[in-house]
């Protein structure tokens, strides 16, 4: 059980890596869109190009690739919490990871919506010359709405890597504590950071954070077919 559950971890975290590919894996081009975004009241311009830049079926993908593989996230907190200590601290980690992987998909889905609706005005921009008010104030809206839901769900569940990545250093796990060091607490800006030098651009923009579950759960279920 334990293994299977490290083998849903890195499902979920290729599956997760492998959404945000589809979904906002591309670079920003503002000069292509500047006609579209003249005189707009679309408050947050560099995230309505991002979303034009890809197609409607490859949007809707990375947003159900992530959606379904919930499952296998939750079921990667069994592991989690048998490998470390029964303790308060374990017990806290795990609500957290049990709080923040359920609220995520919500946020991850948002992206979708936030680019059919911008591919909607755009292609609007280009039939008749102009875009509505209702859905300029919708996108807002929407990304709105996509900020705060994306900002809990990552915000849980960093508090959750930051409580169990503490108890991997003070010995609290199975793991050695120089494994804190694979945790997504250590790994996701390292991943952000490659993003910035141009690493896997543009696909792995905005994966840091599932690319460090990826590497942290290969990286467990190594430590565990090894012992």
């Amino acid at each position: 059980m334990l293994t299977l559950s490290l083998v849903s971890g890195l499902i979920s975290g290729l599956c997760w890596m492998l959404g945000d590919i589809f979904l906002v894996g591309f670079d920003i081009d503002v000069e292509k869109y500047k006609d579209f975004l003249h005189n707009t009241k679309i408050k947050n311009k560099r995230m309505a190009v991002l979303m034009l830049s890809g197609s409607v079926p490859r949007l809707r993908f990375g947003a159900l690739i992530a959606n379904f593989s919930i499952p296998f996230m939750l079921f990667e907190i069994y592991s989690l919490y048998t490998l470390a200590t029964p303790s308060v601290w374990a017990a806290v980690a795990a609500i957290l990871f049990g709080i923040g992987f359920s609220i995520s998909p919500v946020a991850h889905v948002a992206y979708y919506y936030v680019g059919t609706l911008c591919k909607s005005l755009f292609d609007e921009r280009r039939r008749v010359g102009k875009v509505s008010e209702a859905g300029q104030a919708l996108v807002n809206e929407y990304v709105r709405f996509m900020y705060i839901t994306w900002g809990a769900a990552i915000g849980v569940t960093a508090l959750g890597w930051v409580t169990y990545t503490l108890l991997i250093v003070f010995g609290q796990t199975d793991f050695p504590p120089l494994f804190c060091l694979l945790t997504p607490l250590v790994v996701s800006p390292l991943a952000l950071l490659a993003s910035k030098l141009k690493i896997g651009r543009p696909y792995l923009n905005g994966a840091g954070f599932n690319i460090a579950a990826t590497v942290f759960f290969a990286s467990a279920l190594i430590f565990r077919l090894a012992q």
